[in-house]
Parts: C-alpha cells; structure tokens; sequence
C-alpha cells in the first residue's frame, strides 16, 4: 500500500463518500460542510459558488459535477448537492484557508485526484461491460430527451413568459422569498410592462397556499402543506450578531409551480394584483 493510499483511507472524508448503484461515487455538500469546519449553510454556500464558477470557466458540465438535491431531515427539507470529487476538489480549493479542516480536504481530494489518474483502468468484459453500455445508453437518453424538453418549452407559444416558467423546472437551488418577487418584478416590467410590487407576490403566494397568511406571529412563513410538497421550508436560525431570524426559502419544485400559477393569473388578468374580494389570507 502506497502512502498516498494509505493517507486517504484514514480521512474522514471516505467515511462520508457515497455511491450510487451504477457504482460512481459522490459526496454530500451538507456532509462535507461540517468536516471542512463550516457551521452554516450560507457560510458554505461561498466556496459552492466560486466552484461552480470556476468549474464553467474550466469548461466543466457544472450539472453534472454539482448534482442538486435535497437532504431530508427530521425537521424539514434542506437544499444539497451532490458532488463529484471533482467538484468536492474545487469546494475545497475555494474555502477557508484559515480552517484547518479546509487544508486536510485540500490534500484528501489532491490525493484521491491523483490516484485516479495513475491507477489502471479495469478492462471490462461480457455482462459487466453490457451493463455500462445500458446505463450510458440510459445517460444519454435522458440528456436528450431533457434538451427536447427545454426546447419545447421556449417555442411554447412563441411567448417569453412560457420559457420564463418551464426554466425554473431546471433551478438546482433554493431562493429566499424577497429573491423570487424581486425576480417576479422584474419579468412583470420586462416582459409585459406592468408594476408589480413584493405585496402582490406575497399575497399571491400566501392565496396558492405556498405561505402563512393572517395577523399571525408566522405570517409569511412556508405553510405545512407547502413543506410536505416539498415546495418551500422555512430556514429558523440566529445571525452572528445574536438576532434570530425566519426566512422561507422556495424549493426548486416551489418556484417550478409558482412560476406557472404566476403566468397564467397575469396572463389572464394583466396584473398578479388579487381582487379586494379575494384578500391576500384568502
């Protein structure tokens, strides 16, 4: 056994390496945040960011390194990705370099790059090498039929609106709620030349069921129904200066559905504005 062998099999980075059934191998960001010495998620998010960057700069199919997902908890669901060890490399190149656990997965995934590179390929044969044709068979297959699918999408109708809606089908990320209405603003001015103010996206959310309406200590909050369907969860914490603070964060499959409740009301009214009969608690 090599040394470089022998140091990655006692990091504690192998013991949070997954892999799948067709036998590739990733890492979970929420895994890997806390053995890189990260305590917050937004904190995290930073060297995410910068890699997924540097990975198209390089480029890298950033989809295919940085795999989103959802970890599931026993409070709610939390945004994740799942990485590649390349990707799980560029993470570890970007973060801290003031952290101690950032160095030892700078030189972890150094080590397992390398030993990827010098170790022999295995020479597959008979069923083995059938099965790999299958799942890169599979692998393309969805590729393509993902591309028709966002394609149909923009001709839709020949309407902006339409492509602005089936995008979100794509998002990998969760958003804060301000986020989204201001992005709501802006394609209501952009695309059909109407004010729309945060009021009216809030509103509009907390009518469809997405948020809590009412005079209520949790208004605004991601209702139950909302985190069951896995549409948006609310992210309950304290700021580094001591303030507790409450924010609800749409999930991919939230902004995918508001998306689409959102261009069909304006579409048919001309303005996401609720009617006085209606109210935003409706």
């Amino acid at each position: 056994m090599t040394d470089l062998t022998l140091l990655s099999s006692k990091s504690p980075f192998d013991s949070i390496r997954q892999v799948r059934p067709d036998g590739s191998e990733f890492w979970s960001a929420r895994d890997l945040m806390s053995v890189m010495g990260y305590g917050a998620w937004r904190e995290f998010r930073v060297p995410i960011d910068r890699a997924m960057k540097s990975a198209a700069n390089q480029g890298h199919d950033v989809s295919g390194n940085f795999g989103g997902s959802t970890k599931i908890s026993s409070t709610k669901p939390a945004e994740d990705f799942e990485l590649s060890r390349f990707a799980a490399y560029l993470v570890a190149m970007n973060g801290d370099p003031n952290k101690p656990e950032v160095a030892a997965a700078q030189s972890y995934f150094a080590i397992r790059t390398r030993e990827a590179e010098v170790s022999p390929k295995p020479t597959l044969e008979g069923e083995e090498l059938l099965a790999v044709a299958v799942l890169e068979a599979a692998a393309t297959i969805k590729r393509i039929d993902g591309e028709r699918k966002q394609l149909a999408a923009k001709v839709e109708h020949d309407a902006p609106l339409v492509a602005k809606a089936e995008a979100h089908s794509a998002s990998t990320k969760s958003v804060h709620r301000q986020e989204f209405a201001r992005e709501v603003q802006a394609w209501g001015k952009k695309i059909h030349g109407i004010r729309i103010l945060q009021a009216h996206v809030f509103s509009f959310l907390t009518h469809r069921g997405m948020t809590i309406g009412g005079e209520r200590s949790d208004t605004g909050h991601a209702t139950a129904h909302a985190v069951a369907s896995g549409w948006a969860w609310t992210d309950k914490g304290t700021s580094e200066d001591g303030y507790p603070y409450a924010t609800t964060r749409l999930l991919p499959k939230g902004q995918d559905i508001a998306w689409k409740w959102i261009t069909k009301h304006v579409e048919a009214n001309g303005t996401l504005e609720l009617p006085r009969a209606i109210g935003p608690a409706a």
